[in-house]
């Protein structure tokens, strides 16, 4: 059962960087600042690495799910497109919707820390959770500029 338990952590932390991932690349795609999009197009392609990453952990345990994301962040996606649509591309709001999405990866990545990791993943998570932090002071970062 605890192999159950982990598995299923670690298949939660990667949806969470999978839909994370997608919604950066999204705000990158309506930005019109250069450096505002590299850097989220940066940050989008750590979060893919660190599913990937986890990836190797979880089928270590029986195998990750084959999800591609979540519900949740689909329809977060679609949200975002929407309001794109109807209101156009409002860069501060892009940004603020991608440090939102990065902060609620970092609590779900500090919460994993104080449960049921496999050992052998904790490092890695550990690891991930601290460049989430770094991630998340550069996204806030770009509110300022």
């Amino acid at each position: 059962m605890a192999d159950r338990d982990e598995r299923s952590l670690l298949n939660h932390l990667i949806e969470m960087c999978r839909d994370e991932a997608r919604t950066l690349q999204f705000a990158a795609e309506h930005v019109q600042d250069p450096g505002v999009r590299a850097t989220l197009k940066q940050i989008a392609s750590d979060r893919g690495r660190f599913a990937d990453d986890l990836l190797r952990h979880a089928q270590r345990l029986g195998g990750a799910d084959a999800h591609d994301g979540t519900t949740r962040g689909a329809l977060h996606q679609q949200w975002l497109a929407f309001k794109h649509a109807l209101m156009g591309s409002d860069e501060r709001k892009m940004i603020a919707e991608a440090a939102n999405v990065e902060r609620q990866t970092l609590v779900g990545f500090e919460q994993a820390l104080s449960d049921l990791l496999p050992p052998t993943a904790r490092e890695l998570v550990e690891q991930q959770c601290a460049q989430l932090r770094q991630g998340h002071q550069r996204v806030r970062s770009l509110m300022a500029q």
